[in-house]
Order: C-alpha cells, then structure tokens, then sequence
C-alpha cells in the first residue's frame, strides 16, 4: 500500500486558489492575479492526482490481445488477466528468458564466435557473419533493443554448446519461476512446434528479470552502439548503432523497459514494466492486433486502479467549496448535510482583508472513500468536490458544525 506523506498538497499558497462557487448564488471569487494564475498550474495537477470521478470498468471489448496480464511488481497482485494461463507462441518477447539464461551463466565481456549456422537464421538480424565475434554484454543489447536473432542464437551457442541445450536451460528457469506453461525450443522466439508461454508466465519471468541489474540497464537504454570484431588476423571492429523498438520509452512516462515481439503466428506481443506514484507495474501482452493501444490501456487502468488504495495517517478530507462569507458558506453546509452528510466550516486567514471559510466533510481514513463522497455529491447536488490530504490536527477552534462523517 502507497503510504502517503500527509504533508503533500497542504500548502497555503492553493488556499485562495482553491475557491468554488454553490448552486445557491455561488460566492466572490478571488480577483487576486496571483491566486488566479496559480489555479491555472495546481487545479490540474490535483485533477490528475485527486480525480473525484468514477474511475471506468476497464474496456474490455476494446482490448485486441488474445491474452493479457497485468500485476504489482512488488506486491504480486494481479490488477487484471484475460486468459493469463491460454499457451500462445511469444515471438521475441521470448528473448527475455534468453538474456536471464545469458546474464546468469556468461560473463558480460567474454567474447563469442559467430558459428557458420548463425548466418542461416532468418531476420531480424545485425548481419553477423561466421568468424565474428562479439562481447556477451553486446549480443544481449543486440537482441533486446534491435532484437536480432543471430545475436540470440551467438548468446545460445556460445553459452550452452547448442540451441537445443540453451532453450533447456531456459526452460528449466522458466519452470523454476513458476512459469507452468512456458517450453522453450530456441532462444529467439520464431514459431517453431512446442515454443509457447502465457501472458502471465511472461509476466512472472520479466519480473525476475528486472530484479538483475544489467537486465535493468539495458531493457530501458534507447539507443546503444555495439562492437563487432571482424575475422581474419587483422582484427577491425565495426560499429552498430543500435534503436530500442520499446516504444513506450519514448512516449510513456516512467517506462522502465521492455521487450516486443511479432511473428504471423504470434501477432504482436510485449512484456515490460512502468513504475509511476510509488508503484511499478508489470504488463504481458500476447496475439495483439494493436498492441501500443492495448499495453498503455492496461497500464493506464492498471495505474487508476492502484491509487485507489492511496493510504494517509492523517486521513483525506473532501473540500467543496472555499466561499467569502459565513453566511453563504453555512448555507451551503446545511444544503450538504440535507444529503447525508455531517458537514463543517473551516475559517481561513484574511486574504485581501476578507475572510474565507471552506466547506468541507471528513476525515476518511482512505482515499477511495473521500472520492466515493465527492462523486456522490456531485451526482446529487452538482456540486464539484475536490479531495485532499487532512492536516494532522483540526483547528477546531476556527471551525463550526459537526466534524466528522458518515
């Protein structure tokens, strides 16, 4: 649970810039200039926070991928699952057990020989050619940013003696992860009969994965040159820049890296993690028809979802209006607590030689129900709430009405 510090968002200075106005003829707004253009920067800032509207049912219809999962990194909780345990063929997001089974049995600056098999592997490829050789830590950058399948099969080669003894390997971590419906044939990811996984053990793995420190620098590096030494006794080295295909590292915010996937069988599909407001969420995508579409509508419902369960010590209160006033601001509160709740006037300093009283109900001890109660006055009264975090103390002295809630 996300443990809030309950000084967030108690400045002063969003005092005059919170003002409202009632059905009931409303109240002055503040004229100050300062107040005004400071509603301009905090009033979205606490709508994309503090939203009082329903968060929506996640549209399942509009979800394209044959199988999805969604999880709390760190707790394990699943926040969503569409056929989590149907067995589908994983394309390249494959080359995510590939790079643990590398990570954990190679060594990052070792040097591998490309074999004359190598060359027969189909695209995608960074053109490596029999003779060659490249560093384990290259190879790697090569199949999860370009994901190049010589590379995979080099890392495969290279570390196991073979590909069939390679893609035991990692499908005996897999099955070590809790992965039961994960058997790999080969370390790249094109279809071949017996490859297959599930969006949730793709998920299981992936989050192992990032637990490994190099796993982690290189899925969220967007773009790398790696070095390809050239055959022969002369040895040249050739450059190749490298451009993450993770979209969601360019335009996603707290993308913390991934691996995409597409083969006709397999349609497209991605693994990765994303970590906003003090959670990180893995999402496992599979037989997708539009995938960036599908990976940001789970992580953005998964991310609403989780701050629902934001937790306060002191509570949060609901604010409805800040009004110059006491009468037009104890009318209002009696219109309130004609709905059901118990409402009370907090005074607030003079601004501008006026007083100015808030109207507000709580504390609640979570934040979902504070959203709960804003959104069912809104319904009821239309009146806009807006909820926030409650001081540690009441200054009862400069309140009046009942203080508590339903």
């Amino acid at each position: 649970m996300i443990q809030v510090k309950n000084t967030l968002l108690r400045s002063k200075e969003y005092e005059g810039a919170l003002s409202s106005v009632s059905q009931q003829g409303g109240g002055q707004l503040l004229e100050d200039k300062r107040h005004r253009a400071f509603l301009l920067v905090i009033i979205p800032l606490l709508v994309f926070l503090f939203p009082f509207s329903a968060w929506p049912d996640f549209p399942e219809k509009r979800l394209t991928a044959r199988a999805a999962f969604l999880m709390n990194a760190t707790t394990g909780q699943v926040l969503y699952q569409r056929k989590p345990d149907l067995r589908l063929p994983p394309a390249s997001a494959t080359k995510v057990a590939t790079a643990i089974v590398a990570l954990e049995n190679g060594k990052l600056h070792d040097r591998l020989r490309v074999s004359k098999g190598v060359a027969q592997v189909p695209s995608l490829r960074i053109g490596l050619r029999p003779g060659q050789s490249m560093s384990v830590q290259d190879l790697l950058y090569s199949a999860l940013l370009y994901s190049a399948n010589d590379a995979s099969v080099v890392l495969a080669e290279g570390i196991a003696g073979s590909v069939a003894d390679f893609a035991q390997m990692m499908t005996s971590k897999a099955q070590q992860l809790g992965a039961k419906n994960t058997h790999f044939t080969n370390p790249h990811g094109l279809t071949a009969s017996g490859h297959y996984s599930s969006a949730k053990d793709m998920a299981l793995i992936f989050n192992y994965a990032m637990k490994n420190p190099d796993f982690r620098t290189i899925v969220r590096t967007k773009r790398k040159t790696v070095s390809l030494f050239t055959a022969g006794k002369k040895k040249r080295v050739r450059r190749i820049p490298l451009r993450n295909k993770n979209r969601l590292l360019w335009n996603f915010r707290g993308a913390l890296g991934g691996k995409t996937g597409y083969t006709r069988a397999a349609k497209r599909c991605f693994v990765g993690a994303v970590a906003r407001n003090g959670s990180t969420l893995v999402v496992s995508v599979l037989g997708s028809r539009s995938l960036w579409a599908d990976t940001k509508r789970l992580l953005n419902y998964g991310f609403r979802k989780q701050v629902q369960h934001v937790k306060s010590p002191s509570g949060f209160i609901v604010q409805i209006a800040s009004l110059l006033g006491q009468d037009r601001a104890e009318s209002l509160r009696k219109r309130i607590e004609q709905s059901g709740y118990q409402a009370y006037l907090e005074k607030v300093s003079p601004i501008n030689n006026q007083t100015m009283y808030r109207v507000r109900i709580g504390p609640y001890p979570e934040w979902i129900r504070a959203k709960k109660a804003a959104r069912e006055l809104e319904s009821r009264n239309g009146l806009k709430a807006i909820v926030l975090f409650a001081s540690s103390t009441v200054n009862t002295a400069s309140a009046t009405g009942t203080h508590s809630n339903r």
